[in-house]
């Protein structure tokens, strides 16, 4: 009998809660990788008892539950709707006829979105040494591509309302013939005016690209007597940030960009991050995900990509616009079916 406990064998698997407070049964495995942690938030008390050495037991305190999720390389289209969810907004119903289906993610900026809360069960082949992290949200998320033009990679902070040990729903494997989001598929518009948003494609230029969320969600808990004691009562949204980093070589294009950065103020810019993979999903119907975000120039910085070649790297931060009504857009069109 060989030792349990392979690291080879862990997985994150999730399922989407119809309600904050009741976990449910997984029902997807995503290609990532780390922990969730429970921090009971322990502390031995600081007083005097007589002794050298601590004689108090040590109390707890509001108990924090958070996992990472790290994907490189690993982005695969039909699990995208499960990342901008638990990031942006829940509840999106997928629309279009057929195997092919689309989500929206348009976040409000003006009011709050609906969370879409998920259930994530971590372990390894210690089936009865599970995490179950319910009630969890991405708080930070980074998602983009490298010089090598490969698959995207993420790298995901959760925030969970909840956690305990048991046992994983069964029956569950990775999707083994994924569809990748391609560095390689991906093209970037930079347009001035938000009617024409998708329209300026910035040619032979951009080696890398990523988008930042930093969602700041406020974990709220209130006194409610001995029945709830520390439980999380849901979350609060906070300050959205939210950056757009491209790495570019030196264009005509490029370069214009660059010479704006001394502009008070900088000007407005309209961007999508577009990408289309070659493989469909039914009849002439791509694999697809476009982001857009209207943004400022915030700073430009001198890179250099391979062996010899120098470039930029413009940071963008999102603005909301009150003609397109939003500060950040995502459209996926993918084989996922499910409302998320």
């Amino acid at each position: 009998m060989s030792v349990v406990g392979l690291q080879r064998l862990r997985k994150h698997q999730v399922g989407v809660q119809t309600s904050f407070g009741s976990n449910t049964p997984a029902t997807r495995v995503l290609p990532v990788r780390g922990p969730i942690e429970i921090n009971p938030n322990l502390e031995i008390p600081d007083v005097d008892t007589g002794s050298i050495d601590p004689m108090l037991p040590p109390y707890a305190g509001a108990m924090e539950v958070t996992g990472t999720w790290e994907g490189d390389k690993t982005v695969a289209y039909n699990d995208l709707p499960y990342y901008w969810a638990a990031l942006l907004k829940g509840g999106v119903v997928p629309t279009g006829g057929g195997a092919a289906k689309t989500h929206t993610y348009q976040a409000a900026s003006l009011t709050q979105d609906t969370f879409a809360y998920l259930t994530d069960e971590w372990g390894d082949d210690k089936t009865d040494d599970w995490i179950i992290g319910g009630g969890g949200i991405i708080d930070e998320l980074t998602m983009g591509f490298d010089e090598d033009l490969g698959a995207w990679s993420l790298d995901a902070t959760l925030i969970y309302a909840r956690g305990s040990f048991g046992t994983p729903s069964g029956g569950l494997t990775v999707d083994t013939n994924p569809t990748w989001v391609y560095g390689a598929d991906t093209e970037v518009f930079v347009d001035s005016v938000y009617t024409s948003i998708g329209t300026t494609k910035w040619s032979d230029a951009v080696h890398t690209a990523e988008i930042r969320v930093v969602a700041n969600n406020d974990p709220k808990r209130f006194a409610n007597g001995s029945n709830t004691r520390f439980q999380l009562t849901n979350y609060s949204r906070g300050a959205r940030e939210i950056e757009i980093v491209i790495g570019t070589a030196k264009t005509t294009a490029t370069v214009a960009e660059r010479q704006t950065i001394d502009n008070a103020p900088p000007p407005a810019r309209f961007l999508e991050i577009r990408t289309t993979s070659p493989e469909f999903i039914t009849g002439t119907t791509p694999y697809s995900q476009s982001i857009r975000t209207p943004a400022r120039l915030m700073s430009v910085e001198d890179v250099e990509f391979g062996d010899n070649n120098t470039g930029y790297e413009f940071t963008y931060r999102a603005m909301y616009d009150t003609n397109l009504a939003y500060a950040i857009r995502v459209v996926t069109v993918t084989g996922q079916t499910a409302t998320i």
